[in-house]
């Protein structure tokens, strides 16, 4: 293990988990003799960032300075630190695509063994020809994984990379292309917390085993719960008159061509529509603006994971899209951001 390895695995936390490599961006720190250097970390890793930090400005000289706001993926860069920085570091994700060039993504690979995972998964799984998915902490272990499962007489199938998916079988919280492209009975997702193996669930229309390699516990996703849920707020956002589209400033998540076709969209079904443009998307701030409900073309966790936050219904653009009866509820689907 190299001196940057080390010195981030000892750094307080989540962190402890992770193997983050950081010599090519010490490299291109000194190659491009950059003074004022950018750090920015999802909520897991925020720890190791002084660690790093310290690391960084004693084999280049550079000044760096952490970004203390919210990070919710590699959608989600710091554009206002980048512009007062030389180059930006952003660890934890793969990059989505076209973005600030000064912007270099530092992957952070969990050191979890997926063995016991897989093997628990495998007595769950009931397919013989399974799609494998994971997020980027445990994308280099994935062979493992298709080992395992081939040892219990399973073919375990990868997805292609392509479009904002960086690498085969990776999936998204915002694109779960590789899912959709397996052509196979069932999935396993591989990873932690319900929102991936959820979405997934309801990308697809399968069924979803989700094996976590952290507490090696084993579940099949149940997406009744959570369609509810979103019925339920179609159903209170019914008698709304003044919706706000919401349009987010983050450079991976803002889809304006989206928000303008929902604008008419509501317009020609008589509600008063007006597009918001903000990064985060807060309670209070919605409140204020006087809307009874709204859309969001931001994450799709804006709608699904924080519902319970906001006193007015917020619906995705297909859930919007059933309101109107532009699409009927039973062609639901998830929302997704593939370009």
């Amino acid at each position: 293990m190299d001196s940057a390895r080390s010195t981030a695995g000892s750094s307080s936390g989540l962190a402890q988990s992770y193997d983050i490599e950081l010599e090519k961006a010490v490299k291109l720190i000194r190659d491009s003799g950059a003074e004022r250097v950018g750090l920015q970390a999802p909520e897991g890793l925020k720890r190791a960032c002084p660690a790093i930090a310290k690391q960084i400005e004693d084999r280049t000289g550079a000044e760096v300075m952490i970004s203390g706001d919210p990070c919710y993926g590699a959608c989600d860069v710091d554009l206002r630190l980048c512009e007062e920085v030389d180059l930006m570091l952003h660890l934890g994700h793969s990059e989505l695509g076209e973005g600030p060039i000064k912007v270099i993504f530092l992957e952070a690979r969990m050191k979890e063994d997926l063995v016991e995972a897989v093997q628990r998964a495998a007595q769950v799984l009931k397919a013989k020809r399974v799609g494998v998915t994971t997020t980027i902490q445990h994308v280099h272990k994935l062979g493992q994984a298709l080992d395992v499962l081939r040892a219990h007489g399973i073919e375990g199938v990868l997805g292609p990379a392509g479009g904002r998916v960086k690498y085969a079988g990776q999936v998204l919280g915002c694109c779960y292309s590789t899912a959709r492209a397996q052509e196979v009975e069932e999935h396993l997702f591989i990873g932690t917390g319900r929102f991936h193996p959820m979405g997934i669930a309801l990308a697809t229309g399968k069924r979803v085993v989700a094996a976590d390699p952290v507490s090696c516990q084993v579940s099949e996703i149940d997406t009744d719960s959570m369609l509810r849920r979103r019925f339920g707020a179609i159903t209170r956002a019914r008698g709304a008159r003044r919706f706000a589209i919401l349009v987010s400033k983050k450079p991976g998540q803002r889809r304006m061509e989206l928000a303008r076709r929902l604008k008419a969209l509501g317009e020609s079904a008589g509600k008063e529509m007006f597009l918001v443009y903000l990064d985060n998307i807060e309670p209070d701030r919605l409140q204020n603006l006087g809307a009874n409900a709204a859309v969001s073309t931001a994450c799709p966790r804006v709608a699904l994971d924080d519902a319970a936050k906001f006193q007015i219904p917020v619906l995705t653009p297909p859930e919007f899209e059933v309101l109107v009866g532009a699409r009927p509820w039973e062609l639901y689907r998830f929302d997704e951001i593939e370009e």
